[in-house]
């Protein structure tokens, strides 16, 4: 892909990605370190703090140290933490102009992927797309802007964008197949279900969209073996599902619970993504269309979904987690919101969006989000009146709109600064309650320190909710960072 060509004749391209690095590079700057970022500044050899007896990180051979005792004892994702730990103990400025630049280029592969024809009039669709990211995507601090966090959900998320890119979208060759097998081994090694997230959408395209002779995709499917491996067969799954999850094995109850579990919260924070693929998918249906013509453009749907429903392996719901499920959801969101506005037109168009409409609060009432469900019944109710008093009044085909686009990109950029400002407020009220927690500790006043909580409003869009909580781990590190430590 050439990227200068999507900036050499659009201004608005190239402000909107020095804006969005800004301010990401800000947010990443000024969080505060929390919990994991504590303890990933000595070297790894358990969960809680053994008090003065943890040794700081101070060279490559402990990051090393610390990434294989990771692996031993923790998880699989080794790779992820590997990084984790290098930049956790070098200067703030590296990680913040990285994740910076991490989350534009998740953005730009998005962007990079919708492939409808009038994307190329619509000046305002990379803007769009950034927004998206901003205000739709989960658990948004723990995944982008907390260095624990971020790299092993934004960083790891855009690996596997990259790889999908690189399946979908790139030109034929052996060069390209080669970049495709080594996209798809990184994102692979980077957590449990991105490995076979990436096998499902192979294995459809492959069925259903050959774009590349089969053994491309045999090629990438292979490619995925090796980092699904490391991270299914590392010695630390066992020792971190006694240790913190509290349970020496699954059965089949706990993982259809957890599932469940991780199946309403894909559903609820996915509904407004979710709209435009479930009317396009009601639409081919509708028209009595073939599977491959459903398979299609549903791979990478169905891959998130199925990712989800495979996070329930763990038996423990880590809300940050639905992340890397709902990041790649953004490609067919795009693709098929900008074919329901200016490509789809008919009564079967407006049939589509009541049936997904409904769809979407059946399956919010199915898994126990009633607020959610009643809200969008609610939307259906006024779409529907809409529609008795004005016929077909959602059928029609929009033309793009330069300045209704440019309102509604600053209405929203307006949402996206005050959830900013909000985080630096967050950010006072954390250092805060670390302040006095510190303090505490320094004076021996443990029933204190366990009174304090951190502020209750700290669980705003952009601050990380893990600031919120308070267990003898974060209290330990706590302890061995700031009063042990100095805090340096």
């Amino acid at each position: 892909m050439d990227p200068l060509s999507d900036f050499k004749h659009n201004k608005i391209n190239v402000i909107t990605v020095s804006a969005v690095f800004l301010l990401v590079l800000l947010l990443s700057f000024i969080c505060p370190l929390i919990t994991d970022d504590m303890h990933f500044k000595f070297i790894w050899n358990g969960f809680g703090a053994n008090a003065g007896q943890e040794v700081r990180v101070g060279s490559l051979g402990d990051i090393f140290q610390s990434a294989a005792h990771y692996y031993q004892y923790s998880g699989g994702r080794v790779v992820c933490h590997f990084l984790v730990f290098a930049l956790d103990n070098l200067p703030r400025a590296l990680f913040a102009n990285l994740n910076a630049l991490m989350y534009v280029t998740a953005g730009y592969l998005i962007y990079k992927h919708i492939t409808v024809d009038i994307a190329k009039a619509l000046k305002f669709l990379l803007p769009f797309v950034y927004l998206s990211m901003f205000l739709v995507l989960p658990v948004w601090g723990d995944s982008v802007v907390w260095i624990s966090g971020s790299v092993n959900y934004l960083w790891a998320g855009t690996a596997i964008l990259w790889a999908l890119y690189l399946i979908d979208c790139s030109k034929p060759g052996v060069a390209s197949g080669i970049l495709a097998c080594v996209a798809v081994l990184i994102a692979s090694s980077t957590g449990e279900i991105a490995g076979g997230m990436l096998i499902v959408v192979i294995v459809l395209r492959m069925l259903a969209h050959r774009k590349h002779k089969t053994g491309f995709y045999i090629a990438a499917l292979v490619s995925a073996v090796p980092g699904i491996m490391l991270i299914l067969l590392s010695p630390g799954n066992a020792n971190r599902m006694a240790a913190v999850d509290l349970h020496e094995s699954i059965g089949v109850l706990d993982v259809l619970r957890t599932s469940y579990g991780y199946l309403g919260r894909f559903i609820d924070w996915n509904a407004i993504v979710l709209f435009p693929i479930l009317v396009t998918l009601f639409m081919i249906i509708f028209r009595k269309s073939g599977w491959r013509d459903i398979l299609r453009p549903m791979a990478v749907t169905i891959a998130c979904l199925l990712g989800s429903l495979a996070l329930g392996m763990s038996g423990v719901v880590i809300s940050r987690a639905i992340f890397t499920s709902s990041l790649p959801l953004l490609i067919p969101m795009w693709n098929f919101t900008l074919l329901l506005l200016y490509n789809y037109k008919g009564e079967r168009k407006v049939k589509s969006v009541y049936a997904a409409l409904i769809t979407i609060s059946a399956l919010q009432f199915l898994t126990l989000n009633w607020m959610s469900g009643i809200l969008t019944l609610l939307v259906f109710a006024v779409i529907f009146l809409i529609g008795r008093v004005r016929p077909y009044a959602l059928s029609g085909q929009g033309r793009p709109s330069l300045i209704f686009d440019a309102v509604l990109v600053t209405i929203l950029s307006v949402s996206v600064m005050s959830n900013a400002v909000l985080f630096v407020i967050d950010t006072v009220r954390y250092n805060s309650y670390i302040d006095q927690t510190v303090a505490a500790m320094k004076e021996g006043d443990m029933n204190k320190v366990a009174n304090l909580k951190p502020d209750i409003y700290l669980s705003d869009r952009f601050f990380p909710s893990e600031g919120t909580i308070v267990s003898d781990y974060s209290l330990s590190w706590i302890y061995e960072y700031h009063v042990l430590g100095g805090g340096i």
